[in-house]
């Protein structure tokens, strides 16, 4: 019996995830990373001493692709001209798949925020509680600083 009830505790230690909390105090104005992993959002709480605008991204906050070739096939007519021995010109229409080859410069894009919000100054905290994935880690910026945050999360 006992060794039954170690095993049934070791295995509940396996498979509960640890909640853990992340709270920021006075985050200044900018953009910052406060999760680098990726986590299962619980619970966010925001409160702020002025009025602001919150954006919350799932990783980085820009999308760069590098350069690439880019093929399009089409179908196209090609007519030959040839000129005979006996002076008549002749004229040939085929139809073929002709493939064009071409280049794409690499590109920075912005990437959307999963969540724009507008906090106001000294009033109720905002509450986010639904289960939310990030695949990335969390990237928030807000405009004028002052912002408290309390994030409930624990790890995939």
């Amino acid at each position: 019996m006992k060794k039954l009830l170690a095993l049934i505790g070791a295995l509940a230690c396996f498979t509960v995830s640890a909640q853990q909390n992340y709270v920021t105090n006075s985050m200044a104005a900018g953009l910052r990373t406060i999760i680098p992993e990726a986590i299962v959002l619980e619970s966010l709480q925001i409160t702020g001493t002025s009025n602001t605008i919150v954006r919350i991204w799932d990783g980085p906050t820009t999308n760069v692709v590098g350069a690439y070739t880019n093929y399009t096939s089409f179908i196209t007519n090609q007519v030959r001209t040839f000129v005979g021995v006996n002076g008549l010109t002749n004229n040939y229409t085929n139809t073929l798949l002709y493939t064009l080859a071409q280049a794409t410069a690499a590109a920075t894009n912005d990437v959307t925020p999963i969540l724009v919000l507008n906090i106001g100054a000294n009033t109720t905290p905002f509450v986010f509680s639904t289960p939310t994935v990030f695949t990335r880690g969390v990237n928030v910026s807000n405009n004028n600083g002052g912002l408290t945050m309390v994030v409930t999360y624990h790890q995939p």
